[in-house]
């Protein structure tokens, strides 16, 4: 059972992380090109994504109390997906933070706290839209809490994997927007259907 529910985290974290790192590699290709510089990027990432995990989890302690909460759980994912694919989370923060950020100058290893805020605020700008997924994962028994969390941070640290060694070959991935879409699409199915 615990199983489950941290596959339900990991595949939710991938779903709606995928359109997020595509906003975030060409953001870290502009203000660094050490190794350090992407580790500091990929923390400022990882603390956004903990405030986005405890803002889902007031979330979805909210929809509980509504009558029919799976059906509004579903229809908000449902929601979620045509926007993604609509392309109102994609591209138009991307281009917003990426005016933000165009004019700093590259940042040296030595100011990774400079990096990790940079980091932090381009994650908290495209995650804040996963918090809807991410309050499915805490619509049951308060006792699963901690696996879907696991699963979620385990694949935020492929992401970040991803992030630091392979932004090059992840870029080329085609279909980016679809893939999230169908996920989103599943995702709010097996609500519908009792599974998560």
């Amino acid at each position: 059972m615990s199983l489950k529910y941290f596959m339900s985290g990991f595949f939710v974290k991938l779903i709606t992380g995928f359109d997020d790192t595509m906003v975030h590699i060409p953001i870290l290709a502009n203000i660094t090109k050490t190794k350090l510089g992407r580790i500091a990027f990929s923390s400022g990432i990882l603390i956004a994504i903990t405030m986005a995990i405890v803002l889902s989890f007031l979330f979805a302690s909210f929809i509980k109390t509504l009558p029919y909460f799976k059906y509004i759980s579903a229809a908000l994912i449902f929601f979620l997906a045509l926007l993604i694919y609509f392309d109102v989370f994609i591209h138009k923060p991307k281009k917003r933070v990426e005016k933000k950020f165009k004019k700093i100058k590259r940042i040296s290893a030595k100011k990774f706290l400079k990096l990790l805020s940079i980091g932090f605020i381009t994650a908290f700008a495209t995650v804040i839209d996963d918090t809807i997924a991410y309050s499915s994962l805490f619509l049951g028994q308060s006792s699963n809490t901690l696996y879907p969390i696991l699963g979620i941070f385990s694949a935020t640290l492929l992401e970040l994997t991803a992030l630091i060694y392979f932004s090059k070959k992840v870029m080329k991935v085609k279909y980016k927007k679809e893939i999230t879409t169908f996920g989103l699409i599943i995702l709010g199915v097996l609500i519908l259907k009792g599974v998560l």
